[in-house]
């Protein structure tokens, strides 16, 4: 029986979820200074990762990505870091030491978001909501605010594609800002989601 991935971000703030992975295949991983990989997983009788892997060979969530407005809508400026063809990655990060930083991911899940959602066993802390993003079939947000920082976690379905977005900025934070720059991100990993 196939499971679903699941990877664990360590920060300095408390811990995020992650649904998938930023590599080559289906079911692959992120690898990045901010991630870990860690295979765990629940099994769900309605739902299944994909196996479809053709569009994962060539996709990266970065490639629809544009630095340049999402370093506008957070007022700090991000750069991109793809990886290399042998171990691909998606993260923003900052060009100012300490600065915000985000890291995307994906995986191909037959099932849909609500379905991958409640495979989780150790789903993300914080309020959980479910915001419109354009072009997308479903999304979920969850954003914690602490004095340790400001940690976002976003689900984001387009057809059998789930990308994650993982943010975090140290104190002090700019809580609209971080959420000017994680809705630009939905928006543009939607619009340039391959279609599946």
């Amino acid at each position: 029986m196939r499971r679903l991935a699941l990877a664990v971000v360590p920060m300095v703030v408390p811990t995020v979820v992650l649904l998938a992975g930023c590599g080559g295949g289906a079911g692959g991983s992120s690898s990045s200074d901010a991630a870990t990989a860690a295979a765990s997983g629940a099994s769900s009788g309605a739902a299944s990762p994909s196996a479809s892997a053709t569009p994962a060979a060539t996709f990266n969530p970065c490639d629809s990505l544009s630095a340049a407005k999402i370093s506008a809508a957070l007022g700090a400026k991000v750069t991109i870091s793809r990886g290399t063809a042998t171990t691909p990655r998606c993260a923003l990060l900052p060009v100012k030491k300490g600065g915000p930083t985000f890291d995307m991911s994906y995986l191909f899940f037959d099932g849909g978001l609500d379905a991958a959602w409640k495979t989780l066993s150790d789903k993300p802390a914080g309020t959980v909501t479910e915001p419109t993003v354009p072009g997308a079939d479903a999304a979920k947000l969850v954003v914690q605010r602490k004095k340790s920082g400001y940690v976002v976690s976003a689900f984001l379905q387009n057809g059998s594609l789930i990308q994650s977005l993982n943010g975090v900025a140290l104190p002090p934070y700019d809580v609209k800002a971080m959420a000017r720059a994680t809705t630009e991100i939905l928006a543009e990993l939607s619009a340039g989601a391959p279609a599946s």
